[in-house]
């Protein structure tokens, strides 16, 4: 450090910064040392932030994936969540600049402190917006670190842009919108919620374009037929009618506004007629929140279904024009023929098994008109091509596989208060492996190769499953592959970051990073979940039972992924044995254990086997097999020079 600093400051003044960064910031060597060389002008702010761009809190839209960020902690606050099964500590809080603040979650603290006052560089952080306020996101790829200057916190709030709108323009997809509206009727009720009962209201509002349902999840007092600013509202859809929400940052205040006469209508539907986008069918997405469809019924019923109010009348089929067919759903009784023409107006779609399906809510009609309308031979879908099991992903609809069914078990389970007979298990190529579930018998028994045409895809626990519905095709084959054995195959993070995870997957890379929560811990004797000062979230006040741990980090190159290593690959890994881990935690204390198994472990080529998830806090996967990698020093150095020269020539 003191060549790069080229005697910038003494040798008593950096022994001295060190000591500051390590002990006061808690933060690693790595940190405190790019931390000192910034601070004294030996790195510039390009090199320090990569490919990271820097912005000021009031320019984050909320969208942001890779942003550096420069801010004072005005709270902040250890918790304890529980993802996955795994008990975790965050840090949160909100931070500040001199144009506003924003909330805050480190997902990866460590053992670093974050005191409110305090100014920190977060680096490589992701952004989202919640209840129309921006978010502010250090995962397991950004980090934190301290800087030593002053920031002027504004007490300006960042959200997204706001809107003022009137009623009939609402989508559904407003984040942060203001409305002025007469209340309609109103409510004050108890919910229950995971941290105890809590009292809401909930009503109608409108205004000349229409009503609309709301509800306010902090209680205040509204006045029956009193207009009312709502403002820092964000909206949904349900059933294809926009809801009005405002959460723990919006207002609600007394207003003067002419808001026109309101007609009130129970089913909540415009008093104004409103319509969306034309298309034809071909052009649909299932993604639309308001469309217009001139169209044909190509085949129409009427039927009842069972709701949370009891029984309602809707009306389904489908609908074509020149470029396709759908099927549609009409959620209000309503007068369809078959054969007759029809504007569909103000509809809003929906995407299953990657084919759109159009509904008309109580904000939607559906209009006869007198039009002849040919309709298209075939029906608009996206047929799926035959694909690799390692390339299945969540979300895929009309997916065609082929290979070898690994195993099979039958089980009874109720869905929607109806009994059914689902068939699960393993499904294998020479690509990798899928878990599968068929919701009829298609007579498969292990060992068999089969074709499985038009099946659907959804993640179970970030984890994409083959799904077999009624629509689904099983044919025998004759095999020629080998499915891949039950050693994983080999997926870069990269390839996982893009696909999602999936069951019995490897990955190689290096141990860069040794989190929080390795080493020696207690379990619950009867749920073996890992303890907190001597507590079970599911059995209380526990007697612990030792274990062995690693929670790592491995990078392969392509991107990071965390892994939770057991005792018994703990222990092949590093050596060291639970016993072993409990002497030195009786003569040194348990965060001896910790650093011994970091300095076994860290910078070690592995490969680790297991399932691997994707969620919010980016991959994981939950080990059950991994092995050390000899590396050939010279072999791999040799390999990179001749990269470096055929580069340069």
């Amino acid at each position: 450090m003191k060549r790069v600093l080229n005697d910038k400051i003494d040798d008593e003044t950096l022994r001295s910064e060190l000591d500051k960064y390590l002990n006061e910031y808690h933060v690693d060597v790595d940190a405190a040392k790019r931390g000192i060389l910034r601070k004294y002008g030996a790195i510039d702010s390009a090199s320090a932030i990569g490919s990271s761009v820097v912005k000021k809190i009031s320019a984050l839209t909320g969208t942001e994936q890779n942003v550096d960020v420069v801010a004072k902690i005005v709270s902040s606050e250890h918790r304890s969540i529980r993802g996955k099964g795994i008990d975790k500590t965050v840090v949160s809080g909100t931070l500040g600049d001199d144009t506003g603040t924003a909330s805050f979650t480190i997902w990866e603290p460590g053992s670093g402190e974050y005191p409110a006052g305090a100014t920190f560089a977060f680096r490589n952080c992701y952004c989202k917006v919640w209840n129309g306020n921006i978010q502010v996101n250090v995962g397991n790829r950004g980090r934190v670190e301290p800087v030593d200057a002053d920031i002027e916190v504004s007490g300006a709030v960042a959200g997204a842009p706001a809107e003022t709108k009137k009623i009939g323009q609402l989508t559904g997809s407003e984040q942060n919108v203001g409305i002025s509206a007469k209340v309609v009727s109103v409510e004050r009720r108890t919910i229950s919620t995971k941290n105890g009962e809590k009292e809401i209201v909930s009503g109608t509002i409108g205004d000349s374009t229409g009503t609309v349902p709301f509800t306010i999840w902090e209680p205040v007092d509204l006045a029956l037929g009193a207009v009312y600013d709502f403002k820092g509202c964000y909206c949904k859809v349900w059933n294809g009618t926009v809801q009005v929400n405002l959460g723990n940052r919006g207002t609600v205040t007394p207003s003067f506004a002419d808001v026109g006469d309101v007609e009130y209508f129970p089913s909540v539907q415009s008093a104004e007629p409103v319509n969306g986008e034309m298309k034809k069918i071909s052009e649909l997405d299932g993604k639309e929140t308001s469309v217009d469809l001139r169209v044909k019924v190509v085949s129409v019923e009427k039927r009842t279904i069972n709701t949370k109010n009891g029984e309602k009348e809707i009306v389904s089929g489908r609908i074509g024009d020149e470029t396709g067919t759908v099927p549609f759903t009409v959620w209000e009784p309503a007068d369809i023929v078959k054969g007759g023409s029809y504007m569909f107006r103000n509809c809003y779609c929906k995407s299953w098994n990657d084919t759109p399906q159009v509904n008309v809510g109580n904000r939607g009609r559906v209009e006869p008109i007198d039009a002849a309308i040919d309709v298209a031979e075939v029906t608009y879908d996206r047929s799926g091509e035959e694909c690799k099991i390692r390339d299945v992903h969540e979300g895929s609809g009309n997916v065609t596989v082929r290979g070898r069914v690994m195993s099979v078990e039958v089980r009874d389970v109720v869905i929607r208060g109806e009994n059914r007979t689902v068939w699960s298990g393993i499904l294998a190529d020479e690509t990798g492996r899928i878990q599968y579930s068929a919701w009829k018998d298609f007579g498969l028994k292990e060992g068999d190769s089969v074709r499985v045409s038009d099946a659907y895809v959804r993640a179970w626990k970030g984890i994409p499953q083959l799904n077999m519905g009624e629509r689904c095709e099983v044919s025998r084959i004759d095999s020629d592959f080998q499915p891949v054995g039950t050693g994983g195959s080999l997926r870069t993070v990269g390839e996982i970051m893009r696909t999602g995870g999936g069951v019995d997957l490897d990955v190689e890379g290096l141990v860069v990073d040794i989190r929080a929560g390795s080493g020696l811990i207690k379990r619950c004797p009867q749920c073996r979940r890992s303890i907190l000062n001597g507590s079970c979230v599911a059995h209380g006040p526990v007697e612990g039972v030792s274990d062995l741990r690693l929670k790592a980090v491995i990078d392969d190159g392509t991107g990071a992924i965390g892994a939770v290593i057991g005792r018994a690959d703990t222990e092949r890994l590093s050596g060291m044995t639970l016993n072993d881990a409990e002497a030195l935690a009786s003569k040194l204390g348990e965060g001896a254990v910790a650093a011994k198994l970091a300095s076994m472990v860290l910078m070690k080529r592995v490969r680790a086997s297991g399932n691997v998830t994707v969620d919010d806090f980016g991959p994981s996967i939950n080990v059950n097999g991994i092995k050390a990698i000899e590396v050939d020093t010279a072999a791999e150095a040799k390999a990179l020079l001749n990269d470096v020269e055929a580069n340069l020539s």
